[in-house]
């Protein structure tokens, strides 16, 4: 049971909202996307292009990517699954995003935690 998307057997889709294909090139890309598209029509559900976005590494050459004539924008990091992902594997940036997340967390309690 599941949906052939490329030639791989997807399951359980209704819990999916980050997903990442990885492809050789952008036609490949737009090809997968196209019929992953399909495949969630097919079951109810329904991409949000607003919300969908490709990365590119520096061996895939800088050409549009669209789906159903909608542009799809290029970024050069995301959030995948809580971790911030970039091409060059940079961690800093990550490092920071955690960082100010944890003294956020402790801002909010600091009241309790300074009490004596």
């Amino acid at each position: 049971m599941g949906v052939r998307v490329d030639g791989q057997l997807l399951h359980h889709l209704r819990f999916a909202d980050d997903i990442v294909l990885i492809t050789l090139n952008i036609s490949q890309a737009e090809r997968i996307l196209a019929d992953f598209d399909d495949a969630c029509g097919n079951i109810g559900l329904q991409l949000n292009l607003t919300k969908t976005m490709f990365m590119r590494s520096v061996w895939v050459p800088d050409a549009p990517f669209s789906l159903n004539g909608s542009t799809i924008s290029e970024c050069s990091s995301y959030v995948y699954l809580g971790r911030e992902v970039n091409m060059m594997n940079d961690l800093a940036p990550e490092l920071g995003r955690r960082k100010r997340a944890a003294w956020g967390a402790y801002k909010s309690i600091e009241d309790v935690v300074k009490k004596k």
